[in-house]
């Protein structure tokens, strides 16, 4: 018996027989053929895993990447020339190759296959990074389980071994071997029993009658006239689609009744639910809450805690993976003997509107913190003498405040102001109400107390509202997680 370890090798052997045989994809070893048909093209054929995916993928993809060096002060500075700075603006020079595509998809290799690999190829200019599709690679592993060869198969099913020093790799836990475990061997059984409920929905709506109806006509009215029949159907047809008189009203005729048929309708399949099971599976599977992708309703007080809940227990971990699989190899090759490293501007993503940052910063450092002429370029507008100087106002003393007295008055003034909404809310979510936090509410109600009570100017009173609000949000929201308040606790 002859054993083939790829189809083109097969191919081969049956060309060379007179057997002509149309091999769309010789790449693939036999020996993961069996997968593919078990799970299948699980990124064009699973909605449920298409979705998770792509949402963790486009998350990390559109999070800049930085490099910072550090200095021996503690202080770090952000390198914006060299070759890897250069490398990570321009990761790939393959044509039409955005850095946001190709770590789009070196990621989605990494969430379907479990592993991901990347050759790092030096040119005259820099370097670049191409991506091998994880489907065509393979590492070899002595008994620990580290990774002593790379093994590319290529489009003729040539299969070659190397060295692992020239790759970017990234590989998850595997009991044998070091090729990772992908998730859609665990979530095979729940994977396929979608689509098979998909299969019998289809044959349901498919068999089903389009009108649940039958037109009943008595015994005693005798058989039908000759052509009686075929006009009462095409009378009735007039009804239909295309018939002309679509809406209206039928007649019957003397004796004849309509009578209701217990038959099958969309909602007794179950459709909607049955994707939204399957959703949830596989969120919980990559470890992200499935009110995240709307797999199920949020209890999230605004777009803040939303942001805050993703970008940090959710899509942390494959943060921390990401950096680390670049630090590993990329900064000690292209920048030996610095202490730099690379790090996902998270704070791109969690950062709030202009407005809320300005009002942010001028609260924390107490006065003004742009210049007129660092403002107007945010709108398109030429730089002005005398721009370059800082405006303070007139009513404005170090710290926002007239005297060291108002900082007390306003202490005072925010802890019985704390009081009153945690009580209030408090009760609105033991209450059941979803929209449990009103944010506009209570920066009216501190503005108005710190400007009544603490005698502070409306701006900063206003700005040191916001201030305490965020605090109180995310204390508040970590308060209901760790008390269990959620409303799908008992899910």
């Amino acid at each position: 018996m002859t054993y083939f370890e790829t189809l083109d090798g097969l191919g081969a052997h049956l060309a060379s027989s007179g057997v002509t045989v149309d091999n769309p994809d010789p790449g693939i070893p036999l020996t993961e053929w069996t997968d593919m048909l078990d799970r299948g093209p699980a990124w064009s054929n699973q909605p449920s895993v298409r979705k998770v995916v792509g949402f963790i993928a486009r998350q990390l993809a559109s999070t800049p990447l930085h490099l910072w060096e550090r200095k021996p002060n503690n202080d770090r500075v952000r390198v914006r020339d060299g070759a890897l700075a250069d490398l990570l603006a321009r990761p790939s020079r393959a044509p039409g190759m955005t850095p946001y595509r190709f770590w789009e998809s070196l990621l989605i290799d990494g969430l379907i296959h479990d592993k991901w690999c990347a050759r790092i190829t030096e040119h005259f200019d820099g370097y670049e990074l191409t991506r091998i599709p994880a489907r065509r690679v393979k590492f070899a592993s002595n008994w620990l389980g580290q990774i002593t060869k790379v093994k590319i198969t290529d489009n003729a099913g040539n299969t070659t071994e190397e060295d692992p020093a020239g790759f970017l790799i990234d590989v998850g836990y595997s009991e044998r071997g070091a090729n990772g475990t992908s998730p859609l061997k665990t979530l095979a059984d729940i994977l396929d029993e979608y689509t098979e409920a998909i299969a019998y929905r289809r044959q349901v709506w498919k068999n089903g009658a389009r009108i649940p109806h039958v037109i009943e006509r008595p015994k005693e009215a005798g058989k039908f006239e000759d052509g009686a029949f075929q006009r009462f159907k095409r009378s009735w047809s007039a009804f239909t689609r295309g018939g002309g008189q679509e809406g209206g009203t039928p007649v019957l005729e003397d004796g004849m009744t309509i009578k209701e048929l217990s038959s099958f309708r969309p909602r007794d399949t179950l459709d909607l639910d049955g994707r939204r099971l399957t959703d949830i599976e596989v969120t919980s599977a990559y470890h992200i809450a499935p009110e995240l992708v709307g797999a199920r309703e949020g209890t999230f007080a605004n777009i803040k805690a939303f942001k805050e809940m993703l970008y940090g227990p959710n899509l942390g971990p494959y943060y921390d993976a990401w950096q680390q699989a670049l630090n590993l190899v990329l900064t000690p090759l292209l920048e030996p003997g610095r202490s730099v490293y690379i790090e996902a501007n998270i704070e791109a993503k969690l950062r709030g509107s202009f407005e809320e940052q300005i009002d942010y910063l001028s609260t924390a450092v107490g006065a003004p913190i742009m210049t007129r002429n660092e403002a107007r370029p945010r709108l398109n507008l030429s730089q002005i003498a005398g721009g370059d100087e800082l405006v303070t106002p007139l009513n404005v003393i170090l710290g926002g405040q007239a005297s060291p007295q108002s900082g007390k008055a306003a202490d005072a003034v925010i802890e019985r102001f704390q009081l009153r909404q945690y009580r209030t809310v408090s009760s609105q979510k033991n209450a059941g109400v979803l929209d449990w936090w009103d944010r506009d509410r209570w920066d009216r109600e501190l503005t108005a107390d710190l400007t009544k009570d603490a005698g502070m100017d409306t701006n900063s009173a206003r700005s040191l509202a916001r201030l305490v609000n965020d605090q109180a949000e995310r204390h508040l929201f970590q308060q209901f997680q760790k008390d269990g308040t959620h409303a799908h606790e008992d899910d």
